[in-house]
């Protein structure tokens, strides 16, 4: 939970510094990742402002210092996705 909270806090700093929201950093920083080709983003019923939120993803881009910032976070999970492995490979 702590670590969570830290990647939280992170994404926010980033978030405030570029003008929109959390969830903007984060699909940015996916969606530039080699392997990713696209993101998939939840909506909810009926509540279409997010839908202007979610386009600004593509209206700003992550400097060296984000990306650094949010990989100092992940490196502390012990690289949970390398652990992992690539979706579905549970299943291989």
């Amino acid at each position: 939970w702590d670590l969570f909270q830290d990647l939280l806090s992170t994404l926010k700093e980033i978030a405030q510094k570029h003008n929109v929201g959390i969830a903007n950093v984060a699909t940015r920083y996916i969606l530039e990742k080699p392997a990713v080709a696209g993101a998939i983003i939840g909506v909810r019923l009926g509540i279409a402002n997010h839908r202007d939120s979610n386009a600004r993803v593509f209206n700003f881009g992550l400097d060296k210092l984000d990306y650094d910032a949010i990989d100092a976070v992940c490196t502390k999970s012990n690289n949970l996705f390398d652990l992992i492995g690539d979706c579905g490979d549970e299943y291989r």
